[in-house]
């Protein structure tokens, strides 16, 4: 198996999860906290679809060895990958928004739970706030994103 397919099928299982972890565990625990879990599962889909894309483009000599950094990955993906295959700047919007979520996350002095709702504060007492109803229409997206990504490996 190619590790472009390998890295394919683990994007689809970490999405699974993230699914998982929205539809049935937050049901159960109602824990709002969880919801940074589901983030970070699609979020991680998407790492994986763009190194399994990454692969197969460089099994086909289309592009460079990609440096480590998210910025400079996303960089190298919106240049050779999105313009080759009309990926569109929803998808790429997507996944900026989701690191940015992450980031924010990390970044944060304050978090707290507030009625099902996860409020995230960073040290300008900026709010992001998450709540189940923002994660599913999110797994929605992600879903349809991730389809078109994968959609591209199996030409």
């Amino acid at each position: 198996m190619e590790s472009f397919q390998a890295l394919s099928i683990q994007a689809v299982e970490k999405l699974k999860v993230a699914d998982h972890l929205a539809g049935t565990t937050y049901s159960l625990v109602k824990e709002p906290k969880l919801l940074v879990s589901v983030i970070e599962n699609i979020f991680s889909a998407f790492e994986l679809s763009m190194n399994a894309l990454f692969d197969h483009e460089k099994n086909s000599m289309h592009i460079p060895e990609q440096n480590s950094s998210f910025e400079s990955r996303m960089d190298l993906f919106r240049r050779k990958i999105a313009t080759k295959y009309d990926i569109g700047n929803d998808v790429l919007d997507f996944i900026i928004g989701l690191k940015k979520t992450l980031d924010e996350h990390k970044k944060s002095s304050v978090e707290f739970s507030k009625k099902n709702t996860l409020v995230i504060s960073d040290n300008d007492y900026n709010l992001t706030t998450l709540n189940i109803d923002d994660i599913k229409k999110l797994l929605s997206q992600a879903k349809r994103h991730l389809e078109k990504l994968l959609n591209i490996l199996k030409h």
